[in-house]
């Protein structure tokens, strides 16, 4: 019986075949120039955008919320989602934004033909009946490229790079670093970190990375190259790591950049899922924000003269609680209560993110002002001051746009849509058409659009 059984667990591994791990980067050869990382899009104001993770739920609110911006008008007559300078964004957040970058806002149109509409769910392997899964879960992940980054890359994105993404808005895809369990962007701090080449990373694979939910998914492999690295660690790491006045995404960030410069203890990255460390997909604005040596970062000096108002707009679509074991005494079954737990761990580190990012942009507000009120007043001039320039005449606001904003009773299920890769047609309509009408009744929106 015991031949029979490593007899058939041979077969199985066989059949199903090793896993993929190859690493997805290449080496950096010389230090990237120095950008800011944010160019504002128009000439006082600036909209920032997180979306969340969920699946094709956050797809379809974000892409909505997209459609809507591009269809309201500022009072200078041009489309909202010309003044967008920034979109950060996490698992099914950021196949949006990703298309978006790649695409522009007159893409916005072909995104749910070239994905959501398309039955992507039925293609992974899900079910742990199959002893072929089996396998697959023994080796990381019941889904490998072949599902998910090869899907992307044939169906959605071709084979654009990084390089490929249009210069605005900023767009930021967010992973988890499996080892540290910090956040991982594809952003130039991290890429440096590892010592690695950011524009020539495919962005398929920049968004499998983000998506890759553990267990469904295996992590995506990065190769760290320390010998001989031409970008030095950044001074703030160190000053990060052990200062305890930082907020812990920071500190955990700034650690982790200093285990990818220690090869006796790391030599690849893995990354899962970014909704594991930070489902909103803004800590590493956070992180962003501690590497940049001015006051006015992630802006530059002239367009942090320049603006005037700069809006964040959290996109949550996260799933509403449920389970009718609350109205038991004997409370969730087994099933139930990891379904429960695994929720509150998803739901705590966003929750710390979103404060550390309010707190992140009152001191960067506070640092701006400090910094345009000691310009001389040619040099705020040669910076694009106006002559009526207020040096303190500057707004931030941080705002959330959620399922629980919308009072139609066409809206009251999008929050108990499953989090999955693929939706009936119907209720991707209903999410698309509720991220439209959560954008329209924003007082925040309503503001920029008076």
């Amino acid at each position: 019986m015991r031949i029979a059984a490593c007899a058939l667990f041979a077969l199985t591994a066989a059949c199903a075949g090793l896993p993929d791990t190859r690493p997805i980067n290449t080496k950096l050869t010389a230090p990237p120039p120095l950008a800011p990382v944010i160019d504002l899009a128009s000439d006082d104001d600036a909209i920032a955008l997180a979306f969340s993770g969920g699946g094709a739920r956050a797809a379809s609110f974000s892409l909505g919320v997209l459609e809507q911006l591009r269809d309201t008008k500022a009072a200078d007559g041009k489309p909202l989602i010309s003044k967008v300078s920034l979109v950060t964004a996490v698992s099914g957040g950021a196949i949006t934004a990703a298309w978006y970058g790649q695409r522009g806002a007159e893409g916005l149109d072909e995104f749910r033909a070239a994905l959501l509409d398309k039955d992507w769910q039925a293609q992974l392997n899900t079910s742990f009946i199959s002893p072929q899964n089996w396998d697959r879960f023994m080796q990381g992940g019941l889904n490998g490229p072949d599902k998910l980054s090869n899907w992307l890359e044939k169906e959605v994105f071709g084979r654009a790079r990084m390089s490929d993404m249009r210069p605005a808005p900023r767009i930021i895809i967010n992973a988890t670093d499996l080892y540290s369990g910090a956040p991982f962007a594809f952003a130039d701090p991290w890429f440096e970190a590892i010592c690695a080449d950011l524009p020539s990373v495919k962005l398929s694979d920049a968004v499998s990375a983000s998506m890759s939910v553990p267990i469904a998914f295996r992590p995506v492999v990065l190769k760290t190259f320390s010998t001989d690295c031409p970008a030095p660690l950044p001074s703030w790491v160190g000053k990060a790591e052990w200062d305890r006045t930082a907020p812990m995404l920071l500190r955990e960030t700034a650690r982790s950049f200093r285990f990818y410069r220690e090869p006796e203890r790391m030599q690849y990255v893995h990354l899962t899922d970014g909704g594991v460390a930070d489902n909103f997909g803004v800590s590493s604005l956070v992180t962003l924000r501690a590497a940049a040596n001015t006051p006015y970062a992630p802006f530059s000096a002239r367009d942090a003269v320049k603006l005037r108002r700069f809006t964040f707009l959290i996109i949550n679509a996260e799933r509403d609680a449920e389970g009718a074991w609350a109205l038991k005494e004997g409370g969730p079954d087994g099933a139930q209560l990891i379904e429960t737990a695994l929720s509150i761990a998803v739901n705590a580190p966003k929750r710390a993110a979103a404060d550390a990012l309010r707190d992140t942009l009152q001191t960067w507000k506070a640092d701006t002002i400090a910094w345009r009120c000691g310009l001389k007043p040619a040099e705020a001039t040669e910076l694009g001051a106006g002559p009526d320039w207020n040096c303190r005449d500057l707004e931030v606001r941080l705002d959330m746009i959620a399922f629980s904003d919308l009072k139609d009773a066409r809206f009251s299920n999008l929050g108990k849509a499953a989090t999955a890769v693929s939706l009936p047609r119907d209720t991707i309509s209903d999410l698309i058409a509720g991220g439209r009408q959560a954008i329209a009744q924003n007082p925040e929106v309503i503001r920029l659009a008076q």
